[in-house]
């Protein structure tokens, strides 16, 4: 359930550079060996070092271009973050128009949210995207409060990598790439530069990239590696130790900013995020030797986020590389021996991906975690014999990660010496846990008779006693307060089948209207237990058998003097389906609801003054059905909502009654305003997507809407008919938020009840 904080939102637009993809490195035979042809006598050997700074990284590929158009060959390769991810793709041979066609089509922004689509989630986990809206995410071990080591887990990021180049096999040594390379990153714990120079080339580039606070850190070898640039943004010194004669050194860091632009707290972020990596530039920059040329393209206009402005990154870089033409041009290989460079940089690559087309003969699952290997195996669903694609490692990585309980799932592809494809899929489960703390919040004001906030609090225990049981225990305040403990036990090791048992004690203040005006208030206090059995039947549908008592009070104003005791028992069915993307502003899937219970009722009997007799012991059938369908056309979504629900008595219940009235639930009248034994409703609502970019390039849709409505309660069944529905409408304006959905809406109904509506956090 994280979605992103939005100060962190903030420091990510600052202060983020690129990339991830996390594993730990084992040394094997290297899969492919690169022949770089004879060395250059004259010239000497030429090393390219490429420093970071997130988008801006484009001008690097125009540089690149110009090189390879003057026919100037690359011996080496060193590179921190954007400057890691470049060099990574040319030398495992990529040529210039590839990189600049993955970079385009690649989401970049995608790779900065790691929350698991809402479809992703299995039905339970759906329910709690939906309560638990708030983006904290921290949780508990031995009385110790624990939190995550960085804003994002890299997960999206590292699907980035794969997408970039399909799996790279582990390497003894990156020197056996079409042309050597070393990424920089910084070790965490120490703040000493490593230079990454073998075992997993995706990890190595990400571990570059891993701006620390917001990206987690990644493992290698039992180092926390972050982003390179706090020690070495532009490694010139790496590459000339790797037998570089010449340098060719492209500086796209950001300068600092002057004082008069330094006047909010995110600028000063950004100013310290600056300094920290333009210090150690400047050092290699006065490091350089006289026959080291520097290039310095004017990305000035170019943000570190700003990713849709790559194009124009490629034509800087290549402006700038030309502009040092006269140093450059002497560097040029001859026509044989270049051809000779290029024709063994495409063998390379060819040779790679005729191996990535293999099929994989073994798949190995390191699982650390306490899942059960039988569930993260069928989520995976990749076997011996299989050959995929770099689109199925990433959707099979992605159904392991939406199982909700790690950290990060990484994937590797190894050899051994009988040239054996291995897959092997690391599952690390969440070092905030196993105990997790949830948060909900959500704010409703009708500027009239409703106000409402509301918070809802979990404290969740995975795998009590050493099973799959969870414990939860929550707390919700506001109009309907809740204290309530659930234990749900998994029954087999794939958790299709579940036993949960559920005590409840709830507060629920009621309020009456009379033509929309309120009138009258109840408070009913009631203690409930439940026990059920239930079956995943799929990771969008559950079905539930199970029996239910309660006992309660229902106490009302003192112009009534309301106050009746009363016992309920039941047994029910449960039968739920839910694929929504999202449940207030859904583009597309459909969510359906059915509860059938017999009821077997027990209260005090009582005479009331405008619904008449009502009896004491009653034995009735209540249900309540739902569905919801949203279908979109590009930017337009027409959504559509019924609700039935009711008794199968003819008497009136007191303790199974149904509520209508609030924004979507028959606009114009306040919340919960018609309250009855029996109601239907339904609605259609068309809602159009504006999309537009928040901070650090976050797309951020902005919907507007009406809606067409018509629904009623009633006390007893045979009132109910068309003939007596209220008819409504609404406008509205909404977007996702950190907190989740914000509306503001106005409704207004054929009885001429106007009402105004803000919501935040609030599902609808």
């Amino acid at each position: 359930m994280s979605h992103y904080l939005a100060s962190a939102g903030v420091l990510l637009m600052t202060a983020v550079v690129l990339n991830s993809a996390a594993v730990s490195a084992r040394e094997q035979e290297p899969l492919l060996h690169a022949d770089m042809g004879e060395s250059k006598p004259v010239l000497g050997k030429i090393g390219l070092a490429l420093s970071g700074g997130g988008a801006k990284g484009a001008a690097h590929v125009g540089v690149l271009r110009y090189l390879e158009s003057q026919h100037i060959r690359v011996d080496y390769i060193a590179g921190t973050s954007i400057g890691a991810y470049v060099g990574g793709l040319y030398a495992l041979g990529y040529s210039v128009d590839d990189i600049e066609r993955i970079m385009l089509e690649l989401d970049w922004v995608s790779g900065f949210d790691d929350t698991v689509p809402r479809t992703a989630l299995n039905y339970h986990d759906k329910q709690d995207f939906d309560r638990f809206n708030l983006p904290f995410e921290f949780g508990s071990l031995d009385g110790e409060i624990l939190l995550p080591q960085g804003v994002l887990r890299g997960q999206t990021m590292a699907n980035l990598y794969i997408l970039s180049t399909g799996m790279v096999p582990r390497q003894t040594s990156f020197d056996d790439l079409a042309i050597p390379f070393k990424a920089i990153s910084t070790d965490i714990a120490t703040g000493h530069a490593v230079v990454l120079d073998s075992g997993n080339l995706l990890a190595a580039m990400q571990a570059s990239a891993s701006v620390p606070g917001i990206l987690q850190p990644i493992e290698i070898d039992g180092k926390y590696l972050t982003d390179g640039g706090m020690v070495s943004n532009m490694p010139a010194d790496t590459v000339r130790e790797m037998g570089a004669d010449i340098v060719i050194a492209v500086d796209i860091g950001a300068e600092l900013a002057p004082k008069e632009e330094l006047q909010d707290s995110f600028a000063i972020l950004s100013q310290l995020s600056t300094m920290m990596t333009r210090a150690n530039a400047v050092e290699q920059v006065q490091n350089l030797q006289p026959q080291d040329i520097l290039i310095r393209p004017d990305i000035s206009l170019l943000g570190t986020t700003d990713f849709s402005s790559m194009p124009l990154g490629f034509e800087k870089g290549e402006q700038a590389a030309l502009a040092h033409a006269d140093r450059l041009i002497p560097l040029q290989s001859s026509a044989e021996e270049f051809a000779l460079y290029v024709d063994n940089r495409q063998r390379y690559k060819q040779a790679l991906e005729a191996f990535q087309r293999r099929a994989i003969d073994n798949v190995i699952v390191v699982n650390n975690s306490r899942e059960t290997p039988e569930k993260i195996s069928a989520a995976l669903d990749i076997n011996a014999g299989d050959s995929v694609d770099a689109d199925e490692i990433v959707e099979a990585v992605d159904r392991v990660y939406a199982l909700n309980s790690f950290e990060r799932i990484a994937a590797e592809v190894v050899t051994d010496e009988d040239s054996q494809k291995t897959l092997q899929i690391t599952a690390n489960e969440k070092s905030w846990g196993p105990n997790f703390f949830d948060i909900g919040f959500s704010l409703e004001e009708d500027f009239s008779e409703i106000s409402d906030v509301k918070l809802d609090l979990a404290y969740t225990m995975h795998h009590v006693g050493d099973s799959q049981g969870l414990l939860r225990f929550e707390l919700s305040s506001g109009k309907e307060k809740r204290l309530a403990t659930e234990y749900r036990l998994h029954l087999d090791p794939l958790e299709h089948y579940y036993w949960k048992n559920r005590y409840q004690y709830s507060q629920d203040e009621q309020l009456y209207f009379w033509d929309n005006q309120r009138s009258l208030k109840t408070l009913t206090k009631a203690h409930s237990i439940s026990s059920s059995i239930g079956v995943n039947l799929s990771n969008d549908m559950i079905v539930e058998l199970g029996i239910a008592a309660e006992i309660g009070n229902i106490e009302g104003p003192s112009m009534i003097d309301l106050d009746i005791d009363y016992q309920s028992y039941s047994g029910f069915i449960i039968i739920s389906f839910d694929s929504l993307d999202s449940y207030s502003f859904p583009n597309r899937g459909t969510q359906l609801y059915f509860k059938g219970a017999y009821n077997d009722d027990k209260l005090d009997s009582l005479v009331l003054p405008i619904v008449g007799d009502v009896f004491g012991d009653t034995a009735l059938f209540n249900y309540e059905f739902s569905l919801k369908h949203a279908r979109s056309l590009k930017q337009h979504t027409l959504i559509s909502k019924l609700k039935v629900s009711g008794t199968d008595s003819d008497e009136v219940s007191l303790i199974h009654t149904h509520k209508l009235g609030g924004f979507l639930n028959l606009s114009g009248l306040h919340k919960n305003a018609l309250v009855g034994s029996q109601l239907a409703y339904g609605s259609l609502v068309y809602q159009y997507r504006i999309n537009w970019q928040g901070f650090g390039g976050m797309n951020k849709p902005l919907y507007l809407g009406v809606s067409a409505e018509a629904g009623n309660v009633w006390q007893y069944k045979d009132q109910r008919g068309l003939d007596d529905l209220i008819y409504a409408s609404s406008i509205f304006i909404g977007t996702e938020t950190e907190f989740g959905p914000a509306v503001l809406g106005f409704g207004i109904d054929d009885l001429q009840h106007k009402t105004l509506y803000l919501t935040l956090g609030k599902t609808f």
